[in-house]
Order: structure tokens, then sequence, then C-alpha cells
């Protein structure tokens, strides 16, 4: 089986998944207050996201060991499947509660994009890793530029109801290309593990204990700022607020795209390296946003925020997958987007608690401190890192040499 021909169709897949997923988010709150939530639009629209991040912090473990059990493309076609079903079902929605439910159950049943993650990891040789986990993210960015264009569009041809009847089609079509295009060979275990003691073996693992730690605490930073993020926007421009986040929203997913399939090659392949110094890069450049004084230093310090921010997503997913054997990566992952998830809900919990008591400037300065935090991790654990990952790392030093490591065994219990 040739992974680039997965590799190639899993990007295609998740473009089209995350600007459904754009469209359904940047739409979601005019939707709630056209269903008699218009008083309190924002309380209901906290509680949709949170309801979504639990659901799939509660059921990611379960997907990505069941993914080790019976294979990641099964979990691509309940994804796709669940999400067509879900936006479509939104566009008939006759009251909030509808929403909530619907989106707790995409939430908890749905998951493309860690799904792909996971082929990914478990298909692709791992020299190839960074590049290929750079490249699904060059293509996400995309999706998520796109969405927010081809929602406007959506919403002026179909109206807001038929938008989400219409952002059906984008994980319908991604579940076909699932369907007659991605493969999948089945990898045999010699043992089949439980749920649970698949994911106590994972948790055990000192290395992954690292790497989880680092995980929770870098997505509760990025996370931190996005309940405040317009809000400092309306603040630096009140009479355009609506241009300017978009504008700023676009320069950021524009670096991320244009950052993505670049950072690999500027740290050689040493993710270790590539995670500590983009965390490091990120609280100077977060702190940045807080005390900026207009949009144009806000969107251009968001916009160098993006390659750091790529550079971060791509480390820590080739590391965690760098860590273990292939026929656990789907557990694993699992337990990782659980931890994201626990991150995804505790940042905008903190950002807000800080937006409200000090001033929106605050949770950008609560964000950096968390990145920070991350980045001492990393420091601090760095030789450790590089040893227990010495084996499956291929770091090209200045010269025309490459230093080639042999592949590690992992032990049996994992």
């Amino acid at each position: 089986m040739k992974y680039r021909r997965n590799l190639l169709a899993l990007c295609i897949g998740c473009a089209l998944i995350q600007a459904g997923d754009m469209i359904v988010v940047s739409f979601l709150p005019i939707l709630l207050s056209e269903l008699g939530t218009s008083g309190n639009a924002s309380f209901w629209s906290g509680a949709v996201f949170s309801v979504a991040a639990l659901a799939s912090a509660i059921m990611a473990p379960v997907w990505g060991s069941l993914s080790d059990r019976y294979g990641k493309r099964p979990m691509l076609i309940r994804a796709g499947t669940v999400l067509a079903i879900a936006y479509g079902l939104m566009g008939f929605a006759t009251n909030h509660i509808q929403i909530l439910w619907l989106k707790a159950l995409t939430g908890g049943l749905a998951g493309y994009i860690p799904a792909a993650t996971m082929l990914v990891a478990t298909t692709t040789p791992n020299e190839d890793l960074g590049v290929a986990m750079g490249l699904l993210q060059t293509t996400m960015a995309i999706g998520t530029i796109a969405g927010p264009i081809l929602g406007a569009g959506f919403v002026s041809a179909f109206g807001l109801s038929g938008t989400y009847v219409a952002c059906a089609a984008m994980p319908a079509i991604a579940t076909l290309i699932a369907v007659f295009i991605v493969q999948e060979k089945t990898i045999q275990k010699t043992e089949r593990t439980g749920i649970i003691r698949g994911m106590k073996e994972a948790v055990s693992l000192p290395i992954l204990q690292v790497l989880f730690g680092v995980l929770v605490i870098m997505q509760a930073g990025t996370a931190c700022i996005r309940p405040t993020l317009p809000l400092l926007i309306k603040e630096l421009s009140p009479a355009n607020a609506a241009l300017a986040t978009s504008a700023i929203a676009t320069l950021f997913g524009v670096a991320t795209a244009i950052s993505a399939p670049l950072v690999g090659r500027y740290w050689r392949g040493n993710y270790v390296a590539m995670l500590r110094d983009s965390l490091l890069f990120l609280v100077v450049f977060v702190m940045l946003q807080g005390f900026s004084q207009s949009v144009y230093s806000l969107g251009l310090f968001r916009f160098i925020s993006g390659a750091p921010s790529v550079a971060m997503s791509v480390a820590i997913n080739v590391l965690v997958a760098q860590a273990v054997a292939p026929e656990v990566r789907g557990t694993v992952f699992g337990v990782m987007n659980f931890m994201s998830s626990a991150g995804s809900v505790l940042g905008p919990l903190l950002g807000g608690y800080l937006g409200s008591v000090f001033g929106v400037a605050s949770s950008f300065w609560g964000a950096a401190i968390l990145y920070g935090c991350s980045g001492i991790i990393v420091i601090f654990s760095y030789k450790f890192l590089m040893d227990t990952l010495q084996d499956t790392m291929e770091i090209g030093p200045s010269s025309t040499t490459r230093r080639r490591f042999l592949r590690r065994r992992t032990p049996r219990s994992m």
C-alpha cells in the first residue's frame, strides 16, 4: 500500500471537514439567536461548544482503542456519516435544545480529523511523518480559510437554515473519499488489549506522560484567547469589528498554510527542538498581541504566530507517533485527543475569567504564561525525550550526510 495516495485523499477529506466545521462555527451563534435565544445567545453558544468538547473528550480514547482493533478507515466512515447527518438536521432544528443535542452527537460520535491523523501516523514511514503531518495541517488551514467564504455564499444562496443542509455535502464527500479511495492494511496484534487497559498502558509510559502534560497546557493556552480575541478586536476597531475579525482570522490561516510544509525543514527533523522553540516563540508573540494598540499590530502578531502554532502542532503529533509502535497508535492518539479536548475545555474558562476580571488583554498574557510553562517542561525534559526517541528520530545535520537511527523495538506491553 502506497501511503502517498492515502495522504492525498485524507488531506482533501480533512480540508472538506475543516471547511464545514468553520461554516457551522461561524453561523451557529446567529442560528441560535434566531431560534429564540437572542437575549442569551452568548451563553447558549458557549454551552453548545462546551458540550461538544466534553463529549469529544469522553469518547476520544474509546474510538482510538477501537481503531486499533477494527482499523482507522471505519472510524473515518463513521465520523463523516455522523457529521453529514447532524449538519443536515441542524438546518431543520426548531429550537436551541435540538442544536445542543446535535452538537453533543457530533462531539461524541464524530472525529474525522483525529481518525485521519491516526491513519497518517500509522501508515507513513517515520522519516516522512513530519512532512505528512505538515501537509495535513496545510490542507486544514486551507479549509479554515475557505469555510467562512463558502459559508457566506451558502447563506446568500440558501438562507441560514439551508446553509447547514448544503454544508452536509462536505462531510458526505469526505466519507465517500474514505469509502472508495482510502486504503488500510490491518495490523494484526498478537494480543488484544481492552480499552481501559490500553489507556492505562498508554499513560503509564513516562515519555507520554511528559508529552501529554505539555499538550494539555499548550492546548489550554491556544484556547485561552478564543473567547476574548473577537472582543479585543472590537475594542481596537469598534466600527469595523466584523471585517477586522475576518481579516485577522484569514491572516492567521494563510500563515499556517504557508508554514506547515516548511517547519520540518527548518528544524531538520528534530521535533523536540521544534516543540521547544515554537512554544517559546508563542510566549513572545502572544504576549505582544495582548499589548496591541491597533488592529494592524494585532493582525501582524497573529500572522507571525501562525508559523510557531503549526510547528507546535506538527511536533507534538510526530513525537507521540514516534514514541509508540504503529499497532497501538490508535489507542495512544485517542488518549491524546482526550488530553487535547481537556485543554480546550479549560482554556476558554480561564480566558473568560481573566478577561472579565482583569480586562480582555489579560487572557493573552495568561495564554503566554501557559505556553511558557509548556516550554519549560520541554526544556527540562529535552535530554530525556531525545534519549528515549533516538531510535525513531532522523535528524539532518548541516552537512550533506544524515544521521540515521535504527528503529526502536517497543516493549510487548505496548
